[in-house]
């Protein structure tokens, strides 16, 4: 496969990952990819790829509440570490203790 030699492509693939709401997505993706590894717990090469994908699909999730609660847009990249760190099953079930509660104050 040949790299593209254009400079206004690689202009473009700078210009998309200095932006930091991909920033946070590639956090979470790279994070929760090696937490993963780094356990050793799992051995489907496919839930590794898509524990990594939807950690990193959360995390584009949440800086869109960044920029909707206009706190700093690098604030994505903190935010994709941790949903990185945390996982999805620990973001799942943190998510359903806040929405059990709130229900439940109703």
């Amino acid at each position: 496969m040949k790299m593209p030699d254009k400079p206004s492509t690689w202009a473009r693939v700078w210009l998309f990952i200095s932006d930091p709401l991909w920033q946070g997505v590639l956090m979470a993706f790279t994070v929760s990819l090696l937490r993963i590894l780094y356990d050793a717990k799992e051995t489907s090469k496919w839930r590794i790829l898509y524990e990594s994908l939807i950690c990193g699909a959360l995390s584009l999730a949440a800086s869109s509440v960044i920029d909707w609660m206009t706190w700093p847009p690098s604030l994505s990249v903190a935010a994709g570490g941790t949903i990185g760190f945390l996982g999805v099953t620990a973001i799942r079930e943190m998510v359903t203790r806040f929405i059990g509660r709130k229900v439940d104050s109703i």
